[in-house]
């Protein structure tokens, strides 16, 4: 016995059943120690992909939820080895909380929530996930009880300490970035959070946090500055809060979101220049800077991202991501340059982007890196040419018809870059047979392509008036 599938085929005899619910019975009491823990399993395995769907917000129905706690309680009768019984249990409780409209309602399961977790917490101790998930359900109850005792502050701060230390651990590092960081991403947050709530000590209680948090993580980052990462990116995304009214902490104020924005770039100055031989960890540090470089149009942080994206590219030439985002930074620069008037770095830099992008083409045949270097060239064309050399507008269209083929008919992109590559060809009958041809690859009988990525598009305002036109012969045929 060795799927689910085979263990529902030899219990249903040909039936056609589509749940691990209707072979339950006959498993519990009939099946062997292998077929049980099978069964186990397969229930583990949709609690985990419902959970998921509950994360993206598409499992929330509260009579959907209550039914994990029978999934929940099966899995204990089937495995023997089911050691996280209330791990589980605590987390349906948390979804029902979250998903309850009456306050009493959100209190009740939020306190179960925290119970079940106090009670896993007993088993293992040395659970980092666990001590997150507890400190973050304690601070949900002040939130919902308005309980802004220190004492309570206290145990969450202590809890987030725990982990913070347990996950610097080698045991717990990931294969991915070399580190993990949950801890500091959760100990961040909930600090920040305090600055949304409207409690008399607020302020100091973050500003506490705040010192414990740099006073713990600071004996670890010589050793491994790496971990600076996940401290940026947490401050990052926390001046995004704002931007989100449905979230509660979008009440923290401009000032606080300029603040972190500081802290954010202080922090990064202590990464400029860290060694990895982890490609994605390269270019997601490369993301970090490239960020902050194109909120404050910086010549310095783009060239930082791109040395960080070089050196992932150098690691591997064989993907289109890396040459993209390492030539897309040197566009970055160039840009600034040729807005400072300064014509021939700008187009060294124009001109080593293009390189890396003709090296890639040496190795790997692929419709993204084809569609990108067309637009790098287009733009070569528009920034420093005015599209007056025919021929850097030829190159163009050749990549852009290129990644027409190789996409396969998945993807406009490729579609829009030969079209507006025509009209600067002199082309406009081309542009809006282009235009015709990728409308109607992308209409169906359910949907009309409508060409709103391209409508205001400076770049196509030659032939805005034709859209319509376009979009009424599609229909009628």
């Amino acid at each position: 016995m060795k799927t689910i599938h085979q263990l529902i085929d030899k219990y249903t005899e040909g039936e056609n059943v589509p749940t691990l619910d209707d072979i339950f019975d006959r498993i519990s009491l009939y099946g062997t120690h292998r077929e049980k823990e099978l069964l186990a399993e397969g229930y583990i395995s949709d609690y985990g992909q419902c959970h998921y769907d509950y994360m993206c917000g598409k499992f929330n129905n509260l009579d959907e939820i209550w039914g994990l706690m029978d999934w929940i309680e099966k899995i204990k009768i089937l495995s023997t080895n089911f050691d996280q019984y209330n791990f589980y249990k605590g987390h349906v409780y948390e979804m029902l909380s979250n998903e309850s409209k009456e306050q009493k309602s959100k209190i009740e399961f939020n306190n179960l929530c925290i119970v079940h977790l106090r009670k896993q917490l007993e088993n293992n101790d040395e659970d980092v996930t666990l001590l997150i998930d507890l400190a973050q359900n304690i601070f949900q109850c002040c939130k919902l009880t308005q309980d802004y005792q220190s004492q309570i502050f206290n145990e969450i701060k202590a809890l987030f300490l725990k982990a913070l230390h347990l996950e610097r651990k080698e045991e717990h590092q990931s294969n991915f970035f070399g580190f993990n960081g949950s801890s500091i991403s959760g100990f961040l947050n909930i600090s920040y959070s305090f600055l949304a709530l409207s409690f008399n000590n607020s302020i100091n209680i973050h500003q506490e946090f705040i010192a414990a948090f740099k006073k713990a993580i600071n004996s670890y980052t010589e050793k491994d500055p790496s971990i600076y990462y996940h401290w940026a990116e947490t401050l990052i995304q926390i001046t995004d809060w704002i931007n989100y009214p449905k979230i509660e902490t979008c009440r923290i104020s401009q000032e606080v979101v300029d603040a972190v924005w500081q802290e954010a770039k202080a922090v990064l100055s202590l990464a400029t220049d860290l060694r990895s031989n982890n490609e994605h960890f390269l270019t997601s540090i490369g993301h970090l800077f490239n960020r902050i470089a194109e909120k404050e149009a910086s010549f310095s942080y783009f060239e930082i991202a791109f040395n960080y994206y070089y050196k992932a590219l150098e690691i591997n030439g064989e993907t289109w991501s890396n040459p993209y985002y390492a030539s897309n930074a040197l566009r970055m620069m160039a840009l600034i340059r040729l807005k400072n008037k300064e014509q021939e770095e700008s187009i060294k830099l124009f001109n080593q982007g293009l390189c890396i992008f003709e090296e890639a083409q040496k190795k790997i045949n692929d419709f993204q890196l084809s569609v990108y270097h067309g637009d790098y060239l287009y733009d070569y064309s528009k920034y420093l040419e005015s599209f007056s050399n025919r021929e850097t507008l030829l190159k163009a269209k050749k990549h852009f018809e290129d990644s027409c083929i190789l996409g396969k008919d998945f993807y406009t992109h490729p579609y829009y870059g030969l079209a507006k590559t025509m009209l600067r060809l002199d082309d406009k009958e081309e542009c809006l047979k282009i235009l015709k041809v990728c409308g109607e690859v992308f209409s169906n009988e359910y949907h009309t392509h409508d060409f709103n990525e391209i409508v205001d598009d400076k770049d196509f305002e030659e032939i805005q008036e034709d859209l319509p036109n376009i979009i009424t012969k599609i229909i009628k045929s």
